[in-house]
């Protein structure tokens, strides 16, 4: 009796390329998405320090509402401090819209109390908005459309 082993096909071995190649992208994706939730977005971000120019170091420590301007010229002051729970007014005096996102840029992942808990504060020109602070930290905020536009907001 003539019989011939074929080797054992336990499927894995048929399966085309193009569906390793999915596997291993969502892998890779759920593991990029662990490093960036636990190492960036929890701890303020890659965007949390701020740079300042000359132009911008005015700091204001406020135990009233702080009031931060968005002019032409970016924001004013670029540091402000207030207590927990306190209110911080946004005043847009440009000639066009600003969208103000919590650092870090482009995800907007940091605390979003200071874009009044939206992904953005939109403001036309000439229009203002105040927002309630409650979380003790030192958070960025930027320009949405010119992250290079920010500042800090020092929250006791």
């Amino acid at each position: 009796m003539n019989q011939t082993t074929e080797p054992k096909n336990d499927g894995y071995a048929k399966r085309p390329l193009w569906q390793w190649v999915v596997v291993y992208a969502v892998i890779g994706g759920i593991i990029y998405a662990g490093i960036y939730y636990f190492f960036l977005a929890k701890k303020g971000g890659y965007n949390e320090t701020v740079s300042t120019t000359p132009t911008q170091t005015a700091e204001t420590t406020q135990q009233a509402p702080a009031t931060i301007t968005y002019s032409s010229s970016g924001f004013s002051p670029s540091t402000v401090t207030v207590k927990s729970g306190g209110t911080i007014t946004w005043i847009n005096t440009s000639d066009k819209e600003v969208q103000i996102g919590a650092n870090p840029h482009p995800a907007h992942s940091g605390n979003r109390e200071v874009s009044g808990g939206e992904f953005t504060l939109n403001l036309q020109p000439g229009e203002e908005k105040s927002v309630v602070v409650s979380k003790v930290g030192t958070f960025g905020f930027h320009n949405h459309g010119n992250s290079l536009e920010e500042g800090t907001i020092v929250v006791e």
